[in-house]
């Protein structure tokens, strides 16, 4: 039975008001996403759709906003509409939930709807299940928000062709789908052919400025708080970003004759044949803040072959792009801890303290960890220490070692060649998160129930 005016108005006050209620409880800097769902009345689509269009277009303009979204589907003598929305902070979704734009839409819609909305709220946090929970004293990635800042805008559009991400210092081709699918020796060299002239570009570069993007560089693209391609999707200037595979130029060092690729389409970092076709998104850039991979050799398609000559083929082992590692990676502080000097964090020496955990053990076992337990003399306390998130656990790998894949002649002790949770979700499944993989590098998801190592991590004081 359709609601009536009253009753639908009544049941948006409420929404509205819980809502708020639960952001007054949250961090007013912590991320937050929000969905809604609508059972539109049949006949009545083409209003509310007008009216979702309007909305759409004055949330396009906020700041704070990291990617609105919006889908149609069947329902039951009704037509069900969902909307996602995903916020850098509950202050800015707060200052939207209560604009004038979304006050309009509400009301515009309470005479459209059969039933009384759904709204949940996501708070960055997520148990075992999925569920949200409390983002205070979770330990989970959303909570600590380690590492720089994200500039805004993140992104350039230099109108002639290519855009620089102002995080990274790295530009660019801004057609992401330029080129055919092609096997990987082939997509090593085809970017050295890109000019000012081709591919819509106006920049002035010339053959040999624009290559295939490292591990790390593509990575450094990717936004674990979103999806559909995992980038930073509001308002990016880029074009034809597809949910797709796209080659790096790293080979898997201890099988070369396979190479990394990332899946755009849900994050993970990979790996296939280098006899396989994928697809290929150029950059360039001598300045970059990403650090190097540490992989310096280079390798053919060919299983059990040696490595190669590196020149000319485009590869990550001759070109060596990146920030340069300190000179003195690693110090052993002498106190149970191990300071890097490339990102200033500082690990637990013994790189397995806790055994098999599951996601949600590790996360409270990493926050309880003080001086005096594991070899620590540091002086730390409950709370210092985290579980690390998927950035900062990626930043230990050395794509030219292997089992485990660590810079050579680091202090760590008791390392396991294999699985490590890291505190970072899945965003568009949150009963999942991010795991590394330290016997070869990948940086892949799973069942936050299953058992992985522990490695915990804190910031210098």
């Amino acid at each position: 039975m359709t609601m009536s005016a009253h009753s639908a108005s009544q049941s948006l006050q409420q929404a509205r008001a819980r809502v708020n209620r639960l952001l007054d409880d949250m961090d007013s800097g912590a991320p937050v996403s929000a969905g809604s769902a609508f059972r539109v009345a049949t006949g009545k689509e083409h209003r509310f759709d007008a009216a979702l269009a309007v909305l759409a277009a004055a949330a396009s303009h906020r700041p704070g906003l990291r990617s609105f979204r919006h889908r149609e589907g069947p329902a039951d003598c009704a037509v069900e509409y969902r909307i996602q929305e995903d916020w850098d902070s509950a202050g800015a979704f707060r200052a939207w939930w209560n604009s004038p734009a979304v006050q309009q839409f509400q009301q515009q819609a309470e005479g459209l709807v059969v039933s009384s909305p759904e709204i949940q709220i996501d708070r960055g946090a997520w148990d075992t299940n999925g569920k949200p929970v409390d983002l205070k004293g979770s330990g989970q990635d959303g909570e600590f928000r380690a590492g720089i800042p994200i500039p805004s805008p993140r992104f350039r559009d230099n109108r002639d062709g290519t855009v620089t991400d102002c995080l990274t210092n790295l530009t660019w081709l801004q057609d992401a789908d330029a080129f055919p699918e092609l096997p990987w020796m082939e997509a090593m060299r085809a970017p050295r052919t890109l000019a000012d002239g081709s591919h819509g570009l106006k920049d002035g570069s010339r053959p040999g400025d624009w290559r295939a993007p490292n591990i790390r560089e593509l990575l450094s693209l990717l936004d674990y708080g979103s999806d559909k391609p995992p980038i930073l999707t509001k308002n990016h200037p880029f074009k034809r970003v597809r949910p797709a595979i796209y080659w790096v130029s790293t080979s898997l060092f201890p099988a070369p004759h396979i190479s990394w690729q990332m899946t755009l389409g849900i994050g993970p970092t990979v790996f296939d044949l280098k006899t396989s076709r994928n697809r290929l998104w150029p950059v360039r850039g001598n300045q970059s803040r990403v650090p190097k991979t540490g992989q310096k050799q280079c390798f053919s398609e060919v299983p059990g072959a040696p490595p190669i000559a590196c020149a000319g083929t485009g590869q990550d082992g001759e070109l060596q792009a990146g920030a340069a590692w300190p000179e003195q990676r690693f110090t052993d502080n002498g106190d149970g801890t191990v300071t890097d000097h490339m990102t200033n964090l500082v690990w637990l020496k013994n790189g397995n303290p806790f055994g098999l955990r599951t996601w949600a053990q590790g996360l409270a076992l990493c926050n309880a960890l003080e001086s005096g337990m594991y070899g620590l003399h540091d002086g730390s306390r409950p709370g210092d220490w985290r579980m690390p998130n998927i950035r900062e656990a990626e930043s230990l790998n050395d794509y030219g070692m292997v089992g485990p894949c660590l810079p050579a002649g680091h202090p760590f002790e008791n390392v396991r060649p294999s699985s490590y949770w890291t505190s970072t979700s899945v965003t568009c499944a949150p009963s999942e998160a991010m795991f590394i993989i330290y016997g070869v590098g990948p940086a892949i998801f799973e069942m936050k129930e299953h058992p992985f190592f522990i490695w915990p991590v804190r910031n210098q004081r």
